[in-house]
């Protein structure tokens, strides 16, 4: 077995992107906002591109594509880079993939600079929505050392359960997802990771892999836990014991 380390799919500085359509209401910005409860709405189902420009003189890198609460099952999506703002020069950052399901998604390619980058989607059964689509720079931390289970998590709802102890219904409002990974003794190129990540994300969605090798299926919005950003020296200063708690929706 060969375990990968813990990835977050967080870093991007996109602003200002185009869409084909978009709904006055549900504008393609929203797809940015780190928040799963917004959505972009396109309003065909027409072929559509999500088109970003770093401008004159630029690049943007990126090396990961990340999707998520959306309604692309069906349709074809790739992540498209150029030079000449597609005229002639065309290139996919990874191999074009059917949607399956609604379960987040994070591609790895090839690391790119290159002004103009799109967003394509072919196959639109729907006129598309999206709450969280993102590329930029993968962050690899390291193999969690501290005990932990990836698959924890807790009803959110209520039961209720009659005077003799039957149960008598079940409202169901979700699972909630719950992750606590910790590095004990970490070097402080560790720390500076999460410290820039925490700085951040604040208390907002991303995308994290917690083994991507034998996992590559565990792909997940979470967020952090509300709470501190503590993590104390040890070994006389030299490292840090770093812990934290994510959630989200399962």
């Amino acid at each position: 077995m060969a375990w990968s380390k813990i990835h977050f799919y967080y870093a991007h500085s996109l602003s200002g992107l185009v869409a084909t359509t978009e709904d006055a209401n549900y504008p393609v910005s929203n797809i940015l906002d780190r928040l799963d409860g917004t959505l972009y709405k396109g309003t065909s189902t027409a072929t559509h591109y999500i088109t970003y420009d770093a401008g004159s003189g630029n690049t943007y890198t990126a090396d990961y594509y990340a999707l998520g609460g959306d309604n692309l099952a069906g349709a074809t999506v790739v992540l498209q880079y150029s030079t000449d703002n597609f005229s002639g020069d065309i290139n996919d950052a990874f191999t074009p993939f059917v949607r399956s399901g609604s379960d987040p998604v994070v591609k790895e390619f090839t690391s790119q600079a290159k002004r103009y980058w799109r967003i394509k989607l072919t196959g639109l059964s729907v006129a598309p929505q999206i709450a969280l689509s993102h590329w930029g720079p993968r962050t690899e931390l390291d193999y969690a050392d501290i005990s932990h289970d990836p698959h924890a998590e807790e009803f959110k709802g209520n039961m209720n359960v009659s005077e003799t102890g039957y149960l008598t219904g079940v409202h169901e409002k979700y699972y909630e997802r719950q992750i606590n990974i910790g590095f004990s003794s970490a070097e402080d190129a560790l720390y500076q990771k999460i410290r820039t990540w925490w700085l951040a994300i604040g208390m907002r969605c991303f995308f994290m892999a917690w083994e991507k090798t034998d996992h590559s299926a565990d792909i997940w919005i979470v967020r952090p836990a509300p709470g501190r950003f503590k993590n104390p020296l040890t070994m006389g200063g030299a490292y840090r014991d770093i812990n934290i708690t994510l959630l989200g929706r399962k």
